[in-house]
């Protein structure tokens, strides 16, 4: 069983890992041929890790043994930044998330999720992500109140999912 990790606030030095889990959360397959440089090149994906640290950006690193190997954050875009932004307004952040693969199942995506939103309710009305239909993670975005929204034709031609969480409606109920 894997120990419970550590959880920390992310910061401006964790610039390089966030990019490693943009990679992840892309769902790239290391078959493919995509490699890390891509990404940071995808005019899609660059405004979710590029400068982080900014103001409004609110992110969380799970660690293992010291060494990271999951985060989640917010971050706020501006309209017309990318073609498969689930964008919603200037005030409301998108959510990225991912955990290194041989992490995956282990609670470590729900842990970030608690820690994030123990940070971020106060600071945020809403919250919105984009996820991959046939993603497992779904069911754990439902669990933290998210609620599908619209369904879009990702990047690379597959179908996902839009997803809101209200932080007012998760209060009230």
């Amino acid at each position: 069983m894997t120990p419970p990790a550590a959880i920390r606030p992310a910061t401006g030095e964790d610039e390089e890992f966030l990019w490693e889990m943009v990679y992840w959360a892309a769902h790239v397959d290391e078959d493919d041929g995509v490699t890390l440089d891509d990404i940071r090149r995808d005019p899609d994906l660059v405004g979710h890790v590029d400068g982080y640290g900014r103001d409004g950006d609110v992110g969380v690193i799970a660690e293992l043994d010291g060494r990271p190997v999951g985060a989640a954050w917010l971050r706020r875009f501006v309209s017309g930044v990318s073609d498969f932004s689930v964008y919603a307004d200037e005030q409301t952040p998108e959510l990225v998330i991912a955990i290194v693969p041989e992490h995956l199942g282990t609670g470590v995506g729900g842990a970030l999720l608690r820690a994030l939103f123990h940070h971020a309710d106060d600071v945020v009305e809403q919250v919105v992500l984009s996820v991959r239909a046939d993603n497992p993670a779904v069911r754990l975005y439902e669990r933290f109140g998210f609620r599908e929204t619209g369904r879009i034709t990702n990047r690379v031609g597959t179908e996902s999912l839009q997803m809101v969480r209200s932080v007012r409606a998760d209060r009230s109920g």
